[in-house]
């Protein structure tokens, strides 16, 4: 099944064109989006009309040709800030549906908050944050703690409303008009008692100026990752970056690559935006979402077709979404006792079996490639909702490290800068879990582990029950010593075959051992 998404906001129109999968995951296929600035009329009586409107039907034209092209069935067109504000909404609707077709939802501030925010939990799983979309005529915010939202507001603070209240027009300010532009936010903007904000409360933000300043950032300090999702900006950076990109001119903000033509007149207001939130409110870091609004469309949708058209989203309706959206993933049976103990003996850190966790699960679902450079990258590429881009590079090079070791060798010194010397060791560990993990999965058997007192001793009892699958001795004994080496021990490994023997299944063993 194919979706598609057109995105009517204040400063662009987007089509997004999604893939559905059986299991109900997605990913896009296709991206057009243009700067239509429909928002530019809005301030001059709150009418839309002229050239704004223009450039979006001849954009809207467009999507629409590569829709039916594409032959996609679902379309869920919506619109945002610059058409819920508008003083001829219900006119400007009815010339868009007679000019292309399109029959759009528009999306109160509330619920464009929570559409975001259910799009951005698919891929970035925080359950105490607040989450905020910046786009070009307003800025959301929603508040939760463990996951229950607890405040949504909207502001009218987007990029490109900005930088037509306040600058020159052509993105750059004036001393003075920055000056009450700065005011004007920090004004507007609540502080942490109105949002009622914890302590351990995370910022995650979406929206285009985010991910252009953080692109900006990655080139600055020469990030080897090629990847946006869940990155990480501290305060001190984002507020230098809004301070060096308000003192360049129109031609120096055209010559940074990460920003490109289509944000020079938004990127100035949009970066002070996202710099006096975090000011405001104290924070000092930021975690970047790629997924938002789009994606949290197609996730209502897919979920509740007839409740997408005809009910609005509310907190109490999000509630549902975003429980399914975080759920944490958990091993397999066979090799739950063995990474439990390993754990409780202190010779596998909890966050090395969150790892381990993840890859296995990555592991039962990757198609078949024998080029390890391609298999890195195609597990790179993968936005998951629970690991920093470090704990991703670990997943990543652990599962290599299962099928070629000096693989991993070139792979850790390429990405050196993001890694720590600590984590050759945790690939280590997990990749030795991993092989272990893989022969038990296929005989069908489990784990056990006792440990000695000085955890320099590892007795792995492997109890396989009802397979025709033999246990491979020779792989087993493989697998042990890169366990041996992993982890700095001693293993030992004694085999017990479980035979049913007739209706009452009661069990026969056998038992042979197998020393590395």
């Amino acid at each position: 099944m194919k979706v598609a998404v057109v995105d009517l906001g204040f400063n662009s129109a987007k089509l997004v064109n999604y893939d559905i999968k059986q299991n109900g995951t997605f990913s896009a296929y296709r991206q057009e989006g243009f700067n239509v600035k429909l928002g530019e009329g809005l301030g001059r009586g709150g009418y839309l009309s002229g050239e704004p409107v223009q450039r979006t039907i001849k954009a809207l034209k467009l999507f629409r040709d590569i829709i039916n092209f594409d032959s996609i069935h679902h379309v869920l067109p919506v619109a945002t800030s610059a058409v819920r504000d508008a003083s001829n909404r219900d006119p400007f609707l009815k010339e868009i549906r007679r000019e292309t077709g399109f029959q759009f939802k528009v999306l109160s501030g509330e619920e464009e908050g929570l559409y975001s925010y259910i799009g951005a939990l698919q891929a970035t799983c925080a359950p105490t944050s607040l989450f905020f979309d910046l786009g070009g005529g307003s800025l959301e915010l929603v508040y939760t703690e463990n996951y229950e939202i607890k405040k949504v507001k909207s502001y009218p603070l987007g990029a490109l409303r900005m930088s037509k209240m306040y600058g020159n027009g052509d993105g750059s300010f004036s001393k003075k008009a920055y000056s009450k532009m700065q005011s004007h936010i920090l004004d507007t903007l609540p502080d942490s008692k109105e949002l009622g904000i914890s302590v351990d409360t995370m910022l995650v933000g979406v929206g285009g100026t985010l991910r252009a300043i953080a692109r900006h950032e990655q080139e600055i300090v020469g990030y080897d990752l090629d990847k946006i999702h869940n990155y990480r900006m501290d305060y001190s950076s984002v507020s230098a970056m809004a301070d060096e990109l308000y003192e360049m001119d129109r031609s120096g903000l055209d010559k940074i690559k990460a920003i490109g033509n289509n944000r020079v007149e938004t990127i100035v207001a949009g970066s002070a935006i996202i710099s006096l939130l975090m000011q405001k409110l104290s924070f000092d870091k930021v975690v970047v979402s790629a997924r938002g609004l789009r994606e949290g469309i197609v996730s209502v949708f897919l979920k509740d077709p007839k409740g997408f058209y005809d009910n609005k989203i509310t907190p109490q309706r999000a509630k549902a979404h975003v429980k399914l959206a975080c759920k944490q993933e958990v091993l397999p049976p066979y090799v739950l006792s063995l990474a439990k103990t390993l754990v409780s003996a202190g010779l596998l850190r909890e966050k090395e079996r969150a790892i381990l966790t993840h890859a296995l699960k990555e592991m039962a679902t990757l198609p078949t490639v024998t080029n390890l450079s391609n298999l890195f990258y195609l597990l790179m590429d993968e936005d998951n909702a629970f690991l920093t881009h470090r704990e991703q590079l670990v997943l990543a090079l652990a599962i290599i490290h299962t099928k070629k070791e000096k693989t991993v060798d070139w792979l850790f010194s390429r990405y050196k800068s993001i890694l720590e010397p600590q984590n050759e060791k945790s690939i280590q560990r997990v990749s030795a879990c991993i092989s272990l993990s893989e022969i038990l999965e296929r005989t069908k058997s489990t784990a056990r582990l006792s440990i000695n007192n000085s955890g320099k001793k590892v007795a792995i009892k492997v109890i396989q029950c009802r397979s025709r699958q033999a246990i491979p001795a020779a792989l087993l004994a493989n697998a042990l010593q890169n366990f041996e080496r992993a982890f700095d021990v001693a293993a030992s490994c004694q085999i017990v075959v479980a035979a049913a023997n007739g209706a009452s299944a009661s069990r026969k063993y056998q038992e042979v051992k197998v020393i590395a």
